[in-house]
């Protein structure tokens, strides 16, 4: 069993390799990381920890915009001294500008956040910050403002800690004893004609060097996202995307471990030819039986389908598997994927179980309740 919730170790980067091909609308990649002989035990279904920098773009740009050098001393997080560039690379966080921040620039003239951070403005704040094509980061509230001075320690501040980003573990430590495997989709998108990135997928994508090591932890998540405890208890995964990464690891450990029970993915993205991560790997799970898969490729045909979909499709069957006692797992988007699985998986019951549909809530609360039904989405 995992030990301590959270075990933190040195890890080398030894692997980046881009899994999307020619066609992709996305650069997702499997990195690989080397415990270094760590006494540090995982299992299915927990996360790694990952500490970001920023990009050295967005950190120049706001120093620009500053007109400051980057050697300015300021305190970091916990008070000890550093200096401003340094601070703005491995401390700060320069996604999401702060109360603090926009409390400032408004004392110093920046009148539209005035109203804007009444708490009755709760929704209007929440837009600007976040809203899609609309969200704005601490380079864009400071080029807004570009009038507005503001001395080193007095920008520093403003500013939160940057959080360790958690990423499901892709790998079985019992198939790969001294590694850890992460699924991650490398963040970027254009907010007006600036792109802006992921501050951890892309750091693991181009601002981490392969042979360097880095302070990372493993996070125990078995309280709610942990494999059965019998190995013949059947399982139905839902994973589409990099949502897909536990159950790799699901998968691989029930294969080293001989587990009899049944297993079921379920796993979507947008074209088989380019986005069918680890396809040689599951595809031969397929072939000898160890493995039922069904795919849900949206952009293959002229209608979108979805793992949703896919699950209404074979509905008897998840019922019957349901019936069986097999657990329902799901990992991914939480706003829509994960409402709309929950969704169908309440019409499954209602519909291949004969349910009313209390009777179908029922069923799934009971689900929930007795950890038959599992959900890590985010």
């Amino acid at each position: 069993m995992s030990g301590d919730l959270r075990q933190n170790f040195l890890g080398r980067h030894v692997a980046n390799l881009k899994l999307t091909g020619p066609g992709s609308e996305k650069d997702t990649r499997h990195h690989e990381i080397s415990m270094g002989g760590a006494p540090v035990h995982y299992l299915p279904g927990d996360a790694l920890g990952v500490h970001p920098r920023n990009s050295p773009r967005l950190v120049d740009a706001i120093l620009r915009r500053l007109g400051a050098r980057g050697d300015e001393p300021v305190p970091g997080p916990d008070g000890t001294p550093t200096t401003l560039c340094e601070a703005l690379t491995d401390s700060y966080s320069l996604a999401s500008p702060s109360r603090r921040l926009l409390e400032l620039l408004a004392d110093r003239g920046a009148t539209e956040f005035r109203a804007m951070l009444d708490r009755a403005n709760a929704e209007q704040l929440k837009h600007y910050l976040s809203g899609w094509n609309v969200a704005h980061d601490v380079l864009d509230v400071l080029d807004a403002h570009a009038g507005i001075e503001l001395t080193a320690v007095e920008f520093a501040q403003t500013l939160r800690k940057i959080i360790p980003r958690l990423y499901s573990i892709a790998s079985s430590q019992k198939a790969h004893p001294d590694q850890v495997d992460l699924l991650v989709v490398s963040v970027r998108y254009t907010v007006r004609d600036r792109v802006r990135e992921g501050i951890c997928s892309t750091w693991l994508a181009d601002r981490w060097p392969l042979g360097s090591t880095a302070d990372v932890y493993s996070q125990n998540q078995q309280k709610h996202f942990a494999l059965p405890a019998g190995g013949d208890t059947p399982i139905i995964m839902v994973g589409p995307g990099t949502g897909l990464a536990p159950f790799r690891s699901f998968i691989e450990e029930r294969r080293v471990l001989g587990a009899t029970g049944r297993n079921w993915l379920f796993f979507g993205e947008q074209r088989r030819a380019s986005d069918f991560f680890y396809e040689e790997q599951f595809l031969g799970y397929e072939k000898d039986g160890f493995l039922r898969l069904d795919t849900a490729f949206s952009r293959d045909q002229p209608e979108k389908i979805y793992v949703q979909h896919r699950l209404r499709d074979h509905a008897r069957d998840v019922w019957a598997w349901l019936e069986e006692g097999a657990e329902f797992f799901v990992c991914g988007d939480k706003e829509r994927m994960a409402a709309d699985v929950d969704a169908t998986l309440h019409h499954i019951v209602e519909t291949a179980g004969g349910r009313t549909p209390d009777q179908a809530r029922t069923y799934v609360e009971t689900m929930k309740q007795t950890k038959r039904y599992k959900r890590d989405v985010y």
